[in-house]
């Protein structure tokens, strides 16, 4: 999943929020202005978290198929070991 793009999304997203509320409201320039502001840098913040997170997250979930693979690999190479000396210990009975 490409999750550079999260921080943006959420800020732009939060922003757009703020500035029709403001608007709404009927604040100052100014204080819409700076309230705008501290919007975008609060919520690209919590973007960057989000981000974060979901990386943690799913190179964590990389790293456990990884580990289900090396583990099934290594069993089929157990078996196939396994199942040959018992074809070879049958063959030497005959």
């Amino acid at each position: 999943m490409k999750t550079k793009q999260i921080p943006l999304i959420v800020m732009l997203l939060a922003g757009a929020a703020a500035s029709i509320t403001t608007r709404l409201m009927h604040y100052e320039l100014e204080a819409s202005l700076w309230i705008l502001l501290f919007v975008l840098i609060v919520f690209y913040i919590a973007g960057c978290v989000l981000k974060r997170t979901i990386d943690l997250f799913e190179a964590q979930q990389q790293k456990e198929e990884e580990e289900r693979e090396s583990v099934s690999d290594e069993g089929e190479v157990i078996e196939k070991e396994t199942s040959e000396a018992d074809m070879g210990a049958e063959a030497g009975q005959k």
